[in-house]
């Protein structure tokens, strides 16, 4: 996600950035998309990271955790859309995506599920 800022601010034609912004649209969709239909509470770890490291959010949807997930990725999405329009200069997209999507990560080792009672 850091990258795809850093290849923003190289690309100065707008109608570039528009068109990096849909294909990783397409990707986040993608990955939801296959979030949702495979959400249970019993995904192993390593394929919460796999799609957590694709798209940050996309993890906690694997575990039925939907409001903060989509949460996640809703943000990262209005962060990368003001920046393509300028609106936040790009210190503070990067810091603002590297947070949460750090935050994000580190969320997927602290489960919040209660083990039954044997």
């Amino acid at each position: 996600m850091v990258l795809l800022y850093f290849i923003y601010e190289s690309i100065a034609f707008l109608p570039i950035q528009q068109y990096l912004f849909s294909g990783w649209m397409i990707l986040v969709v993608l990955t939801v998309s296959f979030s949702l239909a495979n959400a249970h509470e019993d995904v192993r770890l390593n394929q919460r990271l796999g799609f957590e490291l694709l798209v940050p959010g996309s993890g906690m949807l694997l575990c039925k955790q939907f409001i903060p997930g989509l949460a996640i990725i809703l943000f990262l999405i209005m962060v990368h859309f003001t920046y393509m329009f300028r609106v936040i200069p790009l210190p503070v997209a990067l810091i603002s995506t590297l947070s949460i999507s750090t935050l994000s990560f580190l969320s997927l080792f602290f489960s919040s599920r209660k083990k039954a009672d044997r």
